[in-house]
């Protein structure tokens, strides 16, 4: 009985926390996606019209989508975290 109930405790622990950062998910979600479609604007600009000098202008996306993925794999260490110190305290 006890591990279904340490089952349940966490299963409500991760729908909290899904809940919990769904506006920020999907904020990071679309800068994302708008990054690669400016991204890959860019390269088919680029090739295109054969012009290096679009090179400098890839720098901004590429470094949204870096920065987004990087709050995005932070937001799910913290929510990993959280459930480790909730199973531990059990």
């Amino acid at each position: 009985m006890g591990g279904k109930n340490k089952g349940y405790n966490i299963k409500d622990s991760i729908e909290f926390l899904l809940k919990s950062f769904k506006p920020e998910r999907y904020i990071y979600l679309s800068v994302t996606i708008l990054s690669i479609m400016l991204l890959g604007y860019l390269i088919y600009t680029m090739i295109l019209r054969q012009d290096i000098s679009n090179i400098l202008a890839m720098l901004g996306p590429s470094g949204l989508i870096t920065f987004t993925f990087s709050r995005v794999l932070k937001m799910w260490t913290d929510c990993i975290d959280l459930i480790k110190t909730d199973i531990t305290k059990k």
